[in-house]
C-alpha cells in the first residue's frame, strides 16, 4: 500500500509518493553529482505537463558518511543501509532506520525507480494521485507540475503518491516548501524520497497515536487507519503484513540495541534542516 492519504494539520495538508532515470541503485551510488543521466525525458507523462530535464542529486551516502551500525540488517541491500542510517541520524528519530528499510521492502522492493501508475493495469494508482491533487490543491501551495503529479500515481523507495510527495513540508514552510517546483520524477532520486519519508514519519509520530512499530505502517497506508476502528480488518491486515515483512527481511523489531520499543520525533530538527542534510540543494530551475 502506498502513502495514499495526506496528514491534515492546522496549517494545511502534508504529503508524503520510458524516462531517463536511475536504472538501479548502483548508478545512484557510484555516479558523482551531475554525472548520471538527468531526470525527465522525451516521453511526456500523462496529463501533458512535460517536466524539464533535471540534474541528479548527490549519490547515495556510504558507510563513511554515517556513524550508525551497519550490521544487524538482515537482507537489507548493503548499498542502501547508509541511506537509511542517514535518515535516522538526520531526523533524530532513533531506531527509524530499520523501520524505513522494512517499509521500503514492501513499497518498492528496494527499487529506487519503482513506479506504480505507469502500467496498463495501474489505473487505480493514477486515480488515487488524481484524487489527492484535486482534493487538496485548493488549500496547498501551487505545484509547478501539478497536472503531471495528479496523473502520475506513486513511486520511489517509499511508495509516495506524487502530489503529496511534492507538497512535503508545507505544514512547516508553506509556500517555501522545497519540492513545489519539482517534477514528480524527482521521487526516483533516493535522497529526495528519503527526505519525504522522514517528514511523513515525523508527522505520524507527532500527530497520531502510534502504539508500536506496526502502527507506523498502518499510518503509512492511511492515517485514517489510526483514527478508526483498530479491530478493523484493513488495519489488522496492514500490521500483519509489516510484521511479516520484517521477519522476511531479517530485521528484529524487538532488538532494543537497534530499535527502541517506541519511536519518538521529539528531537525533530525541522523540515529545512532535514532537507539540507539529505538533499542539499535542488538544481536552480527547481528552486
Amino acid at each position: 500500500m502506498k502513502i495514499s492519504t495526506a496528514i491534515a494539520g492546522a496549517a494545511g495538508v502534508v504529503g508524503i509518493a520510458g524516462l531517463l532515470l536511475y536504472s538501479g541503485r548502483a548508478s545512484a551510488s557510484s555516479s558523482p553529482p551531475g554525472g548520471a543521466p538527468p531526470l525527465g525525458g522525451d516521453t511526456p507523462p500523462p496529463g501533458g505537463d512535460t517536466p524539464p530535464p533535471v540534474g541528479e542529486l548527490a549519490p547515495l551516502p556510504t558507510a563513511a558518511d554515517v556513524s550508525g551500525n551497519l550490521t544487524k540488517w538482515g537482507e537489507t541491500p548493503t548499498d542502501l543501509r547508509p541511506l537509511f542510517v542517514l535518515m535516522e541520524e538526520t531526523s533524530k528519530i532513533a531506531g527509524s532506520a530499520r523501520i524505513f528499510a522494512v517499509i521500503a521492502s514492501r513499497e518498492s522492493k528496494f527499487d529506487v525507480a519503482a513506479h506504480n501508475g505507469d502500467g496498463e493495469h495501474e489505473a487505480a494508482e493514477r486515480a488515487a494521485s488524481r484524487r489527492a491533487y484535486d482534493n487538496n490543491k485548493g488549500r496547498n501551495p501551487a505545484l509547478r507540475h501539478g497536472e503531471a503529479a495528479a496523473d502520475f500515481g506513486s513511486g520511489g523507495l517509499f511508495g509516495a503518491l506524487a502530489p503529496y510527495f511534492l507538497w512535503t513540508g508545507v505544514l512547516e514552510l508553506k509556500s517555501k516548501a522545497p519540492l513545489l517546483n519539482a517534477p514528480p520524477e524527482l521521487m526516483f532520486q533516493p535522497r529526495a524520497a528519503a527526505f519525504a519519508a522522514c517528514v511523513y514519519l515525523q508527522r505520524l509520530l507527532a500527530h497520531y497515536r502510534i502504539d508500536d512499530h506496526a502502527d507506523i505502517k498502518a499510518g503509512w497506508a492511511s492515517p485514517s487507519l489510526l483514527t478508526g476502528d483498530r479491530s478493523a480488518k484493513t488495519y489488522l491486515d496492514v500490521r500483519a503484513r509489516f510484521l511479516a515483512d520484517a521477519q522476511a527481511l531479517g530485521v528484529d523489531l524487538r532488538d532494543p540495541t537497534t530499535i527502541p520499543i517506541k519511536l519518538s520525533a521529539s528531537a525533530w530538527p525541522g523540515v529545512s534542516a532535514v532537507f539540507s542534510k539529505l538533499v542539499g540543494a535542488l538544481p536552480q530551475e527547481l528552486g
